[in-house]
């Protein structure tokens, strides 16, 4: 399908204009409404390609052509499918979340223009049709973090947090752009008229020498970028000492997902079979490595970075085990976990701009004071640990029956990852909010005041978000109904569960616990 309006290119030009814009007021307040303005309406396009976008029809839609490169055979071409098109409303209602209720002295004029810039990189980066253009977008989203992170390196030499980010995107970046390459290499020399199209480079397929190769060469890419153990280090570290939502806009826009799910799995099918179980075992340990990670953290915002690798080795999980259930549950974990943990971040954020501190052994008793800020805390764990009635009940549900009916054994570091990841967000919730204060803080600890109207507002509306996805969420598995059936293959196809999934529908089982 294609549109006489520029719809994805306006996508992907606006937070960028935005982010430019920002230099002309000096004021702080006008810089915060003016990025709040350009990501309310970047959001509200997204809905508009979501609109225009016809569910269940297989192939890319919504179809943009700009020029060639000369001599290079880089195509700016366009379009979303449905993996990409819920991604783009995902990335856009994240980054209007972190604007609208980020505390205001973390949102200075560097930290809004880095989330609007890297927003936009990652809009290019899900409309991308040409590898290379992908990987131009791949690497830009890491540069507005970046920035910041050196700016911050002059300000204190002895940070570590800008060494120990560079080392690792350039171990993300470095193996995607030799695949590239390699890839524009061939086409060159075979005269392809473009080395670089998705569409292309599936239907013509690579050479089988080049299978394993290039499997490791992505799959090193997609693990670092999406903080998988043992590739993880990085979030936590910048989540706990990095500059205010970046890290989280990183992660939760899933760039590492969609990569591994329209070029890794369609491209190299035979190699994504064989690895199958190995990837989906590395998956759930590392799953369970991140929660027991998380159990052992004081710090909030540690605790929000290790879960959030608890839940991409969920996700690598899910695609690994190859069927169309642990397919579609690992696509709408993806979503749900995004949201919650965006949610929870945002009231940790809240709780370290009132006390100075997200140490929960300098905490305690905030419910009395702050109701609201412990009422939100409360929902939006609940809302990331896969509580019936929410959206991550139905990906966790997915996952579950996913392995289940593949490989049984390998569900049970499935299990282990939820209880550990439900006791370490009952243990933060017990000592961040209920019994008495820290020891010295009780002073400190009655001035806090609760959740402001903007911030409360927010964190309602990605709950509600969070909830309604749970309770109705046979439209976002119709989305992308043709696409997990191509990536399962037929033979997953074929299966009672499958087959409920392909239509759009969830397991009747599913459907029974989520409703209240």
């Amino acid at each position: 399908m294609r549109t006489s309006l520029p719809l994805l290119s306006l996508l992907v030009v606006l937070p960028a204009l935005g982010a430019g814009v920002l230099r002309q007021f000096r004021r702080p307040e006008r810089q915060r409404q003016a990025a709040l303005g350009v990501a309310a309406l970047t959001l509200l396009l997204t809905l508009g390609a979501v609109v225009l976008f016809e569910g269940g029809i297989p192939g890319v839609q919504l179809h943009e052509s700009w020029f060639r490169v000369p001599g290079l055979g880089v195509e700016l071409r366009m379009g979303v499918d449905g993996m990409s098109v819920l991604a783009l409303v995902v990335t856009a209602l994240l980054t209007l979340g972190l604007v609208a209720a980020g505390p205001r002295q973390l949102l200075d004029r560097g930290t809004l223009g880095a989330l609007l810039l890297t927003e936009s990189m990652t809009l290019g980066f899900f409309c991308a049709e040409d590898l290379a253009l992908m990987t131009v977008f791949f690497i830009a989203t890491l540069v507005p973090t970046g920035a910041l992170l050196a700016r911050e390196a002059r300000a204190r030499p002895e940070a570590r947090t800008p060494r120990t980010f560079s080392v690792y995107m350039l171990v993300s970046t470095l193996p995607l752009v030799v695949a590239t390459v390699l890839v524009g290499l061939r086409g060159w020399s075979s005269g392809a008229p473009a080395p670089f199209g998705l569409a292309e480079l599936i239907a013509q397929g690579l050479p089988a020498a080049w299978h394993l190769p290039m499997f490791a060469l992505l799959m090193l890419a997609v693990c670092v970028r999406m903080a998988v153990a043992p590739f993880h280090s990085w979030l936590p570290v910048l989540m706990a000492r990095g500059p205010f939502g970046v890290g989280l806009l990183l992660v939760n826009a899933h760039a590492g997902l969609y990569l591994l799910v329209r070029v890794v799995m369609p491209l190299l099918p035979g190699e994504w079979s064989r690895g199958g179980v190995m990837l989906g075992t590395l998956g759930l340990c590392a799953a369970l490595y991140g929660a027991v990670l998380a159990l052992a953290q004081t710090d909030l915002r540690r605790v929000v970075g290790f879960l959030l690798t608890s839940q991409s080795g969920l996700l690598l999980a899910g695609l690994a085990i190859g069927n169309t259930q642990s397919i579609s549950g690992a696509l709408i974990q993806s979503v749900a976990a995004g949201i919650a943990l965006t949610g929870l971040d945002l009231v940790v954020r809240a709780i370290e701009a009132r006390t100075g501190t997200t140490d929960m052994t300098r905490l305690g008793g905030l419910v009395s004071r702050a109701p609201r800020l412990a009422a939100f805390f409360f929902l939006m764990g609940f809302g990331s640990l896969g509580f019936p009635g929410t959206l991550s009940f139905v990906g966790e549900d997915l996952l579950l029956h996913g392995i289940l009916d593949t490989h049984p054994l390998v569900a049970l570091p499935l299990l282990l990852t939820t209880a550990i990841n439900g006791i370490t967000f009952l243990r933060a919730f017990q000592r961040t909010f209920l019994g008495p204060p820290a020891h010295g803080q009780a002073a400190l600890l009655e001035t806090v005041e609760d959740l402001l109207p903007r911030e409360r507002g927010m964190v309602f509306a990605l709950f509600a978000l969070v909830v309604m996805g749970g309770l109705v969420p046979g439209p976002l598995l119709h989305l992308r109904a043709s696409q997990v059936e191509s990536l399962a293959g037929p033979e997953s196809s074929s299966s009672h569960h499958g087959e409920s999934v392909s239509r759009g529908e969830v397991p009747s089982e599913a459907l029974s616990l989520a409703r209240p």
